[in-house]
């Protein structure tokens, strides 16, 4: 997938598969923040992760569940995020499913699946940890002295389709054919990539302005390496296998490009957690993990 920044200051548009939707730049950055952040989508692929995975398992495990909710939160230090000396990766999140139909032990059952068989949560949760609840289970409690960003989501009346709610902004976004979606809309895996790509437009947005370096535009190229059997039946690990990035820096010279570039890599909360989850290149260059 691949992310542009817009004739908008703090705003970008985002190419997967023929789907286009906008992402606006989070406060810490400048940004309007009117439309979904960088977070939100992160947040949104996981959250939407987890109900079509409950949605396809369920008939099989015989179930019978009548809908699915995700209310999905992380915490993480936005003065990372500004360029301050503190780490902005995710550093715990958490996701409570409401499965009506499902008794208690069904629940444990679903739970069992999206952590088995959704790529978004197998990735993740080699970052930080993931605190998964469900029903009348007592959820987690925020992180003390950091910021916790919540997003919904909740399956439609249309199979393979869920809603998703962040800040007043809702999308829709589409299960995937190992799960037996239409993967018409945009789909979990798109929105993580996505969030990964505008994050790093923002950042180079943002650090252009503060280095005085003239910035006509940029763009990043996500590819991510997966096996979806893993998706279709838990049979192996679904976790991204590795990561490539690609960005360009329209009107930088080399060394104003790697000056932006290490501010990406050290100031947005996406790529700080997801080097921590799966191989990374940057440009061609592998980063530490």
């Amino acid at each position: 997938m691949t992310a542009t920044l817009s004739n908008e200051a703090g705003r970008s548009i985002v190419s997967a598969r023929g789907n286009h939707f906008v992402v606006d730049s989070p406060a810490a950055l400048g940004g309007p923040n009117e439309e979904i952040n960088p977070v939100d989508v992160m947040l949104g692929s996981l959250g939407t992760c987890g109900v079509f995975v409950a949605e396809a398992a369920a008939p099989k495990l015989q179930i019978p569940l009548k809908g699915a909710t995700a209310v999905v939160q992380g915490d993480f230090d936005p003065r990372g995020l500004r360029g301050e000396a503190f780490d902005p990766r995710m550093q715990a999140m958490r996701v409570h499913l409401m499965l009506p139909g499902a008794n208690v032990e069904q629940e444990a059952k679903l739970v069992k699946e999206f952590q088995a068989r959704c790529p978004i949560y197998t990735t993740l949760v080699r970052a930080a940890p993931i605190e998964v609840t469900a029903g009348d289970q007592k959820r987690g409690s925020t992180t003390q002295g950091l910021t916790t960003a919540t997003i919904t989501t909740t399956l439609s009346n249309q199979p393979g389709r869920a809603l998703v709610a962040a800040r007043g902004n809702h999308f829709v976004v589409d299960s995937i054919p190992p799960l037996g979606g239409p993967n018409e809309e945009r789909n979990p895996m798109d929105l993580l990539l996505g969030a990964l790509a505008t994050c790093g437009n923002f950042v180079y947005e943002k650090a252009a302005q503060e280095l005085s370096i003239p910035l006509t535009g940029t763009s990043a190229v996500i590819e991510a390496d997966y096996d979806p059997r893993g998706i279709k039946d838990g049979s192996s690990s679904p976790h991204i296998q590795a990561l490539r990035v690609t960005t360009t820096a329209n009107g930088a010279n080399a060394e104003q490009a790697k000056q932006l570039a290490q501010a990406f890599q050290k100031r947005c909360p996406v790529i700080t957690t997801l080097v921590r989850a799966a191989p990374t290149t940057f440009n061609g260059v592998a980063l530490a993990q």
